[in-house]
C-alpha cells in the first residue's frame, strides 16, 4: 500500500508539473512595446520692456538697457542731491508654453554709497504663466543720509533675473 502512495504522490507531481511546463509555454511568448516621444514645449522668458516710471527731483535717466542674455538689465541714472531719484518700470514676459518660477533675483552696484537701489512688485518664487507678464519697479535714489558730497553722483545697477520651470 505504501509503494502506491509513494507512486500516486510522484504521478500527481508529475502532473502539476506538466501543467506548469504547458502553463509556461502557453504563456511565454515575447511582448515588444515600441512608442516614441516629442517635446514641443519652449523656453521663452525675456525682459519685454524697461521705461521710465518717474524722475524726482533733479534725478535722471542716463539709460536702461536689456543685457544679452534678455534676463539681466543695467539701470544707469545721476542723481545730483539727496531726494533725486528715478523710478523704472521693468516688464518680464513668459513667452514661452511653461510656466517659469523666479528662483534667484541679484543686484550689482558701482559701489557707490551715496546711491541705494530697490525693488517692489516682484519676489523669490513669484510664477509668470505661460504667455502672461509681471510689471515690477526699480528705484535708484540718492541716499538721504549721506552727509558728504560724493566722488561720483553717477551709478550703474545691474539686475539678474534667474527663472526656473514651476
Amino acid at each position: 500500500m505504501e509503494d502506491m502512495h509513494k507512486s500516486s504522490i510522484i504521478m500527481i507531481l508529475l502532473a502539476v508539473v506538466f501543467v506548469m511546463a504547458a502553463g509556461y509555454a502557453a504563456f511565454s511568448q515575447q511582448l515588444t512595446i515600441n512608442g516614441s516621444a516629442e517635446i514641443s514645449s519652449k523656453w521663452d522668458v525675456h525682459i519685454e520692456d524697461i521705461s521710465v516710471n518717474s524722475e524726482t527731483l533733479d534725478g535722471k535717466n542716463i539709460s536702461a538697457s536689456v543685457g544679452d542674455n534678455t534676463l539681466s538689465a543695467t539701470f544707469q541714472a545721476e542723481l545730483v542731491s539727496p531726494g533725486s531719484a528715478v523710478t523704472y518700470n521693468v516688464t518680464v514676459r513668459n513667452g514661452g508654453t511653461l510656466n517659469a518660477k523666479l528662483d534667484s533675483l541679484t543686484f550689482t552696484d558701482s559701489n557707490n554709497d551715496a546711491i541705494q537701489y530697490s525693488y517692489a512688485g516682484i519676489s523669490q518664487n513669484d510664477v509668470i504663466d505661460s504667455g502672461e507678464s509681471q510689471t515690477f519697479t526699480i528705484t535708484v535714489k540718492f541716499n538721504d543720509q549721506y552727509t558728504q558730497m560724493p566722488d561720483s553722483t553717477t551709478s550703474s545697477v545691474t539686475m539678474n533675473l534667474g527663472y526656473v520651470q514651476a
